[in-house]
Order: structure tokens, then sequence, then C-alpha cells
């Protein structure tokens, strides 16, 4: 016989690419609600470890908006773009497991409500990845006076750290073939800043592209950043694949761990009794 856990974490690359991988149909609504390491249905430290995390990232999205709205422009930034995403990706998660805590039958399979869930989820994290990688290996080096700013921190490094780290605290699957979803997010803002600068629009500072290297007066350097990026998003997909299959190996091998624990009194009791018979 086959050992099932052994195969959810050696499950073939190949299997991933697959029609069905696209679809964002789960049929236990419940892994979209719990931790990979809880037990039992409802759990409150799993709910306060939502709620903390929204809270973390609402302060940061709040504080931002207050210190740095020049007018409207931060709007315009990717970085903005996805520190929100991280606010609403956790709000959403922190929600939904509140409303499991209260009523767990009340999502039922295929809930359009989880598959949002799911598909935020997962464009937020290969997202967060991306542009911290851009910001600290393309942007910094330009500006290095920004490195210790609270903000740059908290959206350009706090956010992939944090959103890796829930990666190995939820339950639900990961799927390469969502791709698709980060590639969209990808491609809208690629088009929004070319839109931006087409109708004249400028960064707080007067100049009229948002990012140097998306400059659209220089259409081989933008075409070549949004191309960069495509490829980007593609590793961080396999990526997030990958801390979903690394998840599955370190719960597997923590589950037989406690069962090889709870076997040896078992097995101790027995010749013990043995002995005294």
């Amino acid at each position: 016989m086959r050992d099932t856990s052994q195969e959810s974490c050696c499950l073939p690359f190949k299997e991933e690419f697959q029609r069905s991988k696209f679809s964002l149909h789960h049929d236990d609504p419940g892994v979209f609600c719990r931790s990979q390491w809880q037990r039992g249905q409802r759990n409150i430290l799993w709910l306060l470890y939502r709620w903390i995390w929204a809270g973390f990232f609402a302060g940061g999205v709040i504080g931002s908006l207050v210190s740095s709205y020049n007018g409207g422009t931060w709007f315009i930034y990717l970085t903005d773009w996805g520190f929100s995403l991280c606010f609403y990706a956790c709000t959403y998660g922190a929600v939904v497991a509140t409303i499991y805590y209260i009523k767990p039958s009340y999502f039922a399979p295929g809930s359009v409500a989880l598959k949002i869930y799911w598909l935020s989820h997962y464009t937020t994290v290969v997202l967060a990845m991306m542009i911290t990688l851009v910001f600290w290996a393309a942007l910094y080096p330009s500006m290095p006076e920004m490195g210790a700013e609270l903000y740059n921190l908290w959206a350009h490094a706090f956010n992939s750290i944090f959103m890796v780290f829930d990666c190995f605290m939820v339950a639900f699957p990961t799927h390469i073939m969502h791709f698709v979803y980060p590639f969209a997010a990808g491609i809208t803002y690629g088009l929004f800043s070319l839109i931006y600068f087409w109708s004249g629009g400028t960064d707080f500072m007067g100049n009229r592209y948002i990012y140097f290297i998306l400059d659209w007066e220089q259409p081989g350097l933008a075409i070549g950043t949004v191309f960069g990026c495509v490829a980007l998003v593609s590793c961080f997909c396999i990526c997030v694949f990958g801390f979903y299959r690394l998840r599955l190996c370190i719960y597997n091998s923590c589950g037989r761990k406690q069962e090889q624990e709870q076997e040896i009194p078992s097995t101790r009791a027995s010749t013990e009794t043995v002995q005294v018979a």
C-alpha cells in the first residue's frame, strides 16, 4: 500500500499543470477558516492571530494614507497597492475565521466568499514578494536614505515576511495554475501606469513617471520592467507552491512523531501486562 502522507509531500510537479487546477472550488470549506496546526474545529488563538495581523496592516495603511496622501498620489504606487492587498486579505481572513468560529456550518463547499479569499491571499503573497525584491534590488540603491523609514520597512519587508509566514499557518492548498490571478494584477498595474502616463499624470514630485524603471518616455525600459516583473511573478508562484508542499511535509512529519509517541507508551503497557501475567 502507498503511504498517503508521503504522496502529499511528493506529489509530482507535473500534476499541477492540469485544467482542473485553475478551479477555485474546494470540497472542504473549513480549510479556509482554520490553521494547519490547530486541533479541533474552532480555536480562539487562531482567531486572535487573524485579527492581530489584520490590525497590524490596517494601522500601516491608515498611517501611510494620513502622512503620505500627497494629493491622491498615494494610490498610484504599486507598493501601496500591494500593502492595501495585505490589509484586505488579512481582514478578509479574519472575518471568515470569525464567522466560522461562531457557526462552523456557515460556509458551503464552493462558496464564492471563500473563492475570493483564496485568490486574494495567493495574489497578495506573490505580489508582496515581488514588491520586496524589486524595491530592495532596483529602487533602494538610488534612494538609500529611505531604507530605514518605518513605512518602507513595513511595506517592503514586513509585508513579505508576514505573508510567507502566513503560508505556513493556513490550512488551504496552493495550486501553481492560480498564477493567472497575480499575473492579472501585475498586468493591470502595468496598463494603469501607461494610461496614467498618457493622461499626463505625475508623481508627488512632478515626474512624468511613477517609478523611474517604469518610465514610458523610455518604452524599452518600461516594457523590459513589465516583462521582468512577469518573470518574477512566475518564479514566486512556484515558490508559494513550494511553501505549501513544505508545510505539508512538516505537518505530516510532526503527525507521524505524535503517532509514534502515542504508540510507545501503549506498547510498554501491553508488555508489562504480559510480564505480570
